[in-house]
């Protein structure tokens, strides 16, 4: 029913009233909530089903683009809102309006939402309407794709309860959320059918946490039946197993006032309590269809249809309230005037003085922080931390972690394995909210970490190309554990650190696997600094082993090299470092970044002492030397007959093809990216005027690779007029990588190739 009907239905019933409530006291039939309480429950529902009526008003007139609605949940909303703490994190979606009043949302900033102003301090006009991030309100940044939610929620719940240490040096210093703090989280009952969800269910029964997932069962995804959905339509149904772990599964009826306090009010204690995490079942209508795209008149049943408008939330409660003598049909009235001209009022106002978004006010969003803010970062880690290095390293060479008790920065060329464990071992103990965890990171799992004297005999894992190793021995199995077999869970733990405080150093094992992940990557880490109006920031490094050349034992999924895939998500950084030193400043950089990083790591290059006669290792870098994003290093930068741009492994490839060309009186420069977002333009520039031919090398394929987009650097700008023949590619073929050594090399890149590259362009 459209709220204006139904606000003069109840100002105008004639029907039974109760005796008016005197006083304030607790009521039994409302599980012991004040009258003052369920009138303010009320008074935040009309309020968020009048803001919806303006949006679809504004939309008419053209201020506002979208709109999508929360008629039939406001109810249930505020319940939640009722009994959870301010300090409980909330994850919703886009139907929580009345949870957001209720928590204390400004209307003002709800009508600069509605119209996309840049100074709503929410969302500051990125997202659209309905899409909260009020962290003053503990309301967590929200976004559309459906149930990826529920994995933060989770991820957060798990971070809860982690013994894991934060310090007061931390970005919320001692952990943003308490110890007793539950995470509530409404979803559709649609959404549900994701597999984040399933996964965050599953989480969160495994580490016991505190999360309270409300299912707002309206009984249609669009225009899908949650019959057609679940057995029973019941979205609890394939959890129901894990209620023998803990889960508390509930059914009970959102549409019913008293209902509701009682079963949410039991399911919050419940989570709270450290009992388990719970599922609830509830029933509501939906006032309105999905979005203003949709017109459910198309395809519900009428009998369905007429439920729905006779169980609306607002109506029941209100009569419901006027039986019970809470409110009168003249205070109901009164109230629904009063909001009518504030919201009225709010919304002339944002529209009179409308800002608009610019260029800048969007760029500035989507990254939070500079090179310098990175700098003062991790001097500012290495200064708190107070650390004795020496004394460090010798307990380290003590426990056989490593052959010598010396500094590493002494130690003279090593490999990039080698110089990537000493980081992670600076790291971990510079810095209490470091942890690191994936599949197989640590030096041992399951019942064997209840017996440390088992442990004392044996070598440990850390990780399959022991690049961990020895860090879960040393800092122990709450900073450094091993995950479930799944990389949208390894992520979603991760930016469930995120919020808490921690600085996670995820890893995902191959980059080829961190296909399960991408939406929780794209979608949910590196929107989040850009969707909340930049009051989050998705502090975390994401290690993962790429490529090829592994004497032909990789093949399809263990020789991937798609970087394109990812430097085409804004808000990431992708980093390539192709040696040990490299590899070490890259690394503290990315640590002590505000914005995800993805660390990539050649595996071809870990344990590589030259290629082809050209040395890779080089020596590890002192403890306060880190790399700027966006800066490469170049080798040969006299040379100007012809450029190679490059990174990671086939650095190397091209630094050999220069030796060889030498000896054949041809200079080749080599520029080594480093990082492949940002790219060094500048460099690129550089090379492409001072040489006037270059060829880009990568293991990328071509077709939406690094490769071009390295190209178009030069061919897009001034540059191009210096070039005395075409940017040459040298890429993948076209084709996953064939196993064996012969796949490698028809494959990928390979010294002969570039080398080839290196004539046609000379001969152009």
């Amino acid at each position: 029913m459209e709220i204006v009907s139904l606000a003069e239905k109840l100002r105008n019933y004639k029907g039974k009233k109760g005796t008016p409530v005197k006083g304030n006291k607790p009521l039994s039939a409302y599980n012991g909530v004040k009258p003052s309480e369920l009138r303010k429950m009320f008074h935040s529902m009309v309020m968020a089903r009048r803001i919806e009526r303006e949006e679809k008003l504004l939309l008419r007139k053209g201020h506002c683009r979208f709109v999508i609605g929360c008629g039939g949940k406001e109810m249930i909303d505020v319940v939640g809102a009722h009994y959870t703490r301010p300090n409980d994190p909330f994850f919703g979606y886009y139907r929580n309006k009345a949870f957001d009043m209720h928590r204390g949302a400004e209307l003002s900033e709800k009508m600069k939402e509605a119209i996309g102003d840049v100074r709503g301090k929410g969302v500051g006009g990125m997202i659209q309407p309905s899409h909260s991030a009020y962290p003053d309100l503990e309301i967590l940044p929200q976004a559309s794709p459906t149930g990826s939610h529920a994995l933060e929620a989770a991820g957060l719940g798990c971070a809860i309860v982690s013994k894991a240490p934060i310090s007061k040096h931390a970005i919320y210093p001692n952990g943003r959320y308490p110890k007793d703090a539950i995470v509530y989280s409404a979803i559709g009952e649609g959404s549900t059918s994701s597999p984040e969800f399933a996964r965050a269910v599953f989480y969160s029964v495994f580490d016991n946490a505190p999360n309270v997932y409300a299912i707002y069962n309206c009984g249609w995804a669009i225009s899908v039946s949650v019959d057609e959905q679940f057995p029973e339509g019941n979205p609890t149904t394939p959890f129901e197993g894990f209620q023998r772990f803990g889960l508390k599964i509930m059914n009970f009826n959102g549409t019913n006032i008293k209902e509701s306090l009682k079963s949410v009010k039991e399911a919050i204690d419940y989570a709270r309590s450290g009992a388990g995490p719970v599922l609830m079942n509830i029933k509501v209508t939906r006032e309105e269809s999905h979005s203003g795209s949709d017109d459910q008149s198309f395809y519900m049943d009428p009998d369905q249809q007429k439920w729905h408008i006779e169980n609306d939330c607002i109506l029941k409660t209100g009569m419901t309230f006027i039986k019970d003598g809470i409110l009168t049909p003249a205070q109901i009235g009164k109230m629904w005037d009063e909001i009518d001209s504030q919201v009225s009022e709010e919304s002339a106002k944002a529209v009179a003085d409308f800002q608009p978004k610019t260029y800048d006010s969007i760029m500035s969003k989507v990254l939070s922080c500079t090179f310098e803010d990175i700098k003062k970062r991790w001097a500012g880690i290495l200064a708190d931390a107070k650390v004795d290095r020496k004394k460090e390293f010798a307990e380290y060479a003590k426990k056989k972690y490593y052959p010598k008790p010396d500094l590493p920065e002494t130690l003279g060329p090593m490999t990039m394995r080698s110089a990537i464990n000493y980081t992670l071992f600076e790291i971990m103990k510079h810095s209490q909210e470091a942890l690191i965890f994936g599949e197989d990171v640590g030096d041992f799992s399951g019942e064997i970490l209840n017996h440390p004297e088992k442990m004392e005999g044996l070598k440990g894992k850390g990780g399959v190309f022991l690049v961990s190793k020895n860090l879960q021995r040393h800092f122990g199995r709450d900073r450094c554990f091993n995950t479930p077999l799944d990389e949208a869970g390894i992520l979603g733990r991760a930016i469930g650190h995120v919020f808490q405080g921690r600085r996670p150093l995820a890893e995902i094992q191959f980059i080829d696997y961190v296909s399960p992940a991408y939406q929780v990557l794209k979608d949910r880490i590196c929107t989040l600094h850009q969707r909340s109006n930049g009051q989050w920031t998705g502090h975390m490094v994401i290690r993962v082993s790429y490529g090829g050349y592994k004497q032909g034992a990789g093949a399809f999924w263990h020789s991937e090299a798609n970087i394109g895939t990812f430097i085409n998500i804004p808000g990431l950084h992708v980093v390539v470092p192709s040696n040990a030193r490299d590899a070490a400043g890259l690394l503290r950089t990315a640590y002590a970044c505000n914005d995800p990083v993805l660390f990539c790591e050649s595996v071809a290059l870990y344990n590589r002492r030259d290629w082809e006669g050209v040395p890779v290792e080089t020596e590890y870098p002192p403890i306060d030397e880190i790399i700027p994003f966006g800066k490469a290093n170049v080798y040969h930068p006299e040379n100007n007959d012809v450029a190679v741009i490059t990174y990671g492994a086939t650095v190397h490839m091209a630094r050999k093809c220069a030796e060889v060309l030498k000896e054949r009186g041809v200079g080749l420069r080599v520029v080594d990216l480093r990082t492949v977002r940002p790219l060094d333009e500048e460099a690129i520039i550089q090379a492409a005027e001072e040489c006037g031919r270059v060829i880009v090398v990568t293991e990328d394929r071509m077709m939406g690779g690094a490769a071009p987009t390295i190209a178009s650097v030069i061919t897009s700008g001034n540059a191009i007029g210096s070039m005395e023949a075409p940017v040459r590619l040298v890429t993948a073929i076209d084709s996953r990588v064939a196993y064996g050594v012969d796949g490698d090399a028809i494959c990928l890149p390979t010294t002969e190739k570039i080398l080839t590259a290196v004539d046609e362009v000379m001969n152009y």
